[in-house]
C-alpha cells in the first residue's frame, strides 16, 4: 500500500546569510550550501538515516508520495524560504520530477483570548511533492529562495539531499 511521506525542511538563514557574504542573488546560478546549515525532518518510520540533518536519506517503497515543505528557523517571520527550482536526480529517474502545489487548508493557530481554546484559520498551503517510481539511491537538488520580510530576495542558494527507495 502506498504511503504519503511529509518532510518539513527548515533552513538556517541567519548563519547562511552570515557565512555567504557572496552569497547569489541570481536565480540561475544559486550558491551550493552546506546542508549543516538544513534540518530535515519526518516521523522516524521513514528515516535510513540524518534525522533533523541536511542529509536525511528517507525510506520508501515505490508508488509512494513525498511532499517536502520549507521554511526558515523563524518560520518566515525574519526570513521565509521558498524553494523554486528541483534539479534533476542522480539516480535515473528514481523519483517523479517533484512539482510545486498549493492546497487550501484549515489550521489551528493560538487563540490569545483563551490559549487552551484554539482558534481556526484556512491558509494557502505550499508544498512540492513527488513519486516514487523504482527502486535504488537517489540524490536531487533543490533550488532556495532566502526572502526579507519586504518580500527581496536577499540569497538564492542549492543543496543536494537523497532517498533510498525499497521494496
Amino acid at each position: 500500500m502506498s504511503r504519503v511521506t511529509d518532510v518539513l525542511v527548515s533552513i538556517d538563514t541567519e548563519t547562511i546569510l552570515k557565512n555567504y557574504p557572496n552569497i547569489s542573488k541570481n536565480p540561475a546560478a544559486p550558491t551550493f550550501i552546506d546542508f549543516k546549515h538544513v534540518y530535515m525532518v519526518t516521523n522516524q518510520n521513514n528515516v535510513v538515516s540524518g534525522q533533523a540533518g541536511g542529509e536525511l536519506d528517507l525510506k520508501a517503497q515505490v508508488g509512494d508520495l513525498i511532499r517536502w515543505r520549507e521554511t526558515s528557523l523563524s518560520l518566515g517571520f525574519e526570513n521565509a524560504v521558498i524553494f523554486y527550482k528541483f534539479v534533476g536526480n542522480q539516480g535515473n529517474e528514481l523519483i517523479s520530477t517533484p512539482t510545486p502545489r498549493k492546497a487550501v487548508a484549515s489550521i489551528a493557530v493560538p487563540n490569545t483570548s483563551n490559549p487552551s481554546v484554539p482558534s481556526c484559520q484556512k491558509v494557502e498551503n505550499f508544498y512540492w511533492s513527488s513519486e516514487t517510481l523504482a527502486c535504488g539511491r537517489v540524490t536531487y537538488h533543490f533550488q532556495f529562495l532566502i526572502v526579507d520580510r519586504n518580500c527581496n530576495i536577499v540569497g538564492c542558494c542549492s543543496w543536494d539531499p537523497f532517498i533510498s527507495i525499497h521494496n
